[in-house]
């Protein structure tokens, strides 16, 4: 009798934990309400959804049903913080975001490292690296997970549950229960907002979304000035000898999330200086022969989530010089007649995930170029009174996904224009004594 009761006994605990699994899966006991979640693919994208036995409850591998998965985007299925972004023995290169209120998903075997850095924001639908087979994988494909309060639980996209919840094994949990195996089945993204790709990231160094400010000071010394909530903190300083250069701008040329720097120097050369985490790694020359140029970009102006450049050169011609990935290709001319332009600036001023092109005439007048897919639209004028202005800069300090203006008035004051929808609205001190900077961004 007491090996039935045992057994019996056994039974019960397992069906109870099985239940109590079983009401752990239901997103409404989190403690937070679930984020709604996509599909971590570019929009329209579909991609099979698939796990086996022994490989987890809950965990799904995802596939590409329109060719190789091998070097696909992996985006973020909904907004939060990097809680890691790294390598591990068993998901390779990958990724976890912390969504708040108990919610983390997990984006495992990256082809290389992830594109975002630990302690990062991310937006939905901002790229985090691609996918590939590293770690403990047998071929090109994300392993994704959804977990609630510290435990696994089943993934929903787009409002809708994934449908693979066991792997059918009583020795893998949290479900621990034999049964069928989860059917495979196909979903197509709706991952369509822009998520991260709305902030083009120029000057935004700490990669919060957010710009700070940067500036060479008269010695030559390059600073960096974090923005603390849409104030300025103490300069910490990032590089010197920059004081020969004649133009220096911040980017995000990796494509990371952060601003890299990049400076044309007294012979013309065009240098990449990496972000490797709030300082600079060692340069890369990525172009020569624009020591002629009138006004040297850095912008997304191709909405790829990777900055061109944009310059006027000595004729006044407009030029977009696309980054191709490994260097930036053969310009495309843009505009012409910006040779009398006093400063040329680009941003996503209108938060299309595009870089638009605003400058300040010889009038003073300052307008907005809007990109229409590559090009350029008929100028707004969005201000005037500019002349007098050391510098002029398009940058979403704001952090709202479209670009304010900074500038510094003929007596050293730095001031914040912010972008209300429509236009600038009144300006806000930020800071003084910019006066002598030889450059500002």
């Amino acid at each position: 009798m007491s090996g039935k009761i045992s057994r019996a006994l056994a039974g019960a605990c397992l069906m109870l934990s099985a239940a109590v699994v079983g009401v752990g899966a239901a997103p409404a006991h989190a403690a937070g309400p679930m984020p709604f979640f996509q599909l971590p693919f570019p929009c329209g994208e579909t991609w099979r959804l698939a796990t086996y036995a022994g490989h987890d409850d809950y965990d799904i591998d995802m596939t590409f049903t329109g060719g190789g998965s091998s070097g696909r985007a992996i985006l973020a299925s909904a907004g939060g913080t990097v809680a890691f972004a790294g390598w591990g023995s068993g998901g390779g290169n990958y990724v976890i975001v912390d969504h708040g209120g108990g919610w983390r998903s997990t984006y495992m075997h990256m082809i290389e490292t992830p594109m975002v850095r630990s302690g990062q924001s991310v937006a939905q639908g901002q790229q985090l690296g691609r996918v590939g087979s590293t770690g403990n994988s047998t071929g090109p494909h994300l392993h994704y997970e959804v977990s609630r309060d510290g435990g696994k639980t089943e993934a929903y996209f787009n409002g809708a549950a994934s449908g693979i919840t066991s792997d059918g094994s009583a020795s893998t949990g949290p479900i621990y229960v034999n049964g069928p195996v989860s059917a495979a089945r196909n979903a197509t993204s709706a991952n369509c907002g822009g998520g991260g790709n709305r902030h083009d990231h120029v000057s935004d160094f700490s990669g919060d979304g957010a710009a700070d400010v940067l500036g060479v000071n008269s010695a030559g010394n390059l600073l960096y000035y974090a923005n603390n909530g849409l104030a300025l903190s103490s300069p910490v300083q990032i590089g010197n000898g920059w004081g020969t250069f004649k133009f220096v701008m911040a980017a995000d040329y990796s494509g990371d999330g952060a601003a890299d720097v990049l400076g044309v120097d007294a012979d013309g050369k065009l240098w990449y200086y990496p972000n490797n985490g709030l300082a600079l790694s060692a340069r890369v020359q990525i172009g020569n022969g624009w020591g002629t140029f009138k006004h040297v970009m850095a912008a997304d102006f191709s909405g790829d989530g990777a900055a061109d450049v944009l310059g006027v050169d000595a004729g006044g011609l407009l030029w977009y010089y696309p980054h191709n990935g490994a260097g930036l290709s053969a310009p495309v001319q843009i505009g012409n007649g910006w040779g009398t332009f006093l400063q040329v600036t680009a941003a996503d001023y209108s938060g299309d995930g595009h870089a638009d092109v605003l400058g300040v005439d010889a009038s003073g007048r300052l307008w907005y170029y809007p990109n229409n897919g590559l090009a350029l639209s008929a100028p707004v004028q969005i201000g005037n009174g500019w002349a007098s202005f050391k510098q002029v800069n398009a940058v979403d300090f704001s952090g709202d996904g479209a670009a304010d203006v900074l500038g510094v008035d003929a007596g050293g004051l730095l001031w914040y224009y912010p972008h209300n929808g429509a236009g600038l609205s009144a300006p806000v001190q930020i800071g003084n004594g910019w006066g002598t900077f030889k450059f500002v961004m």
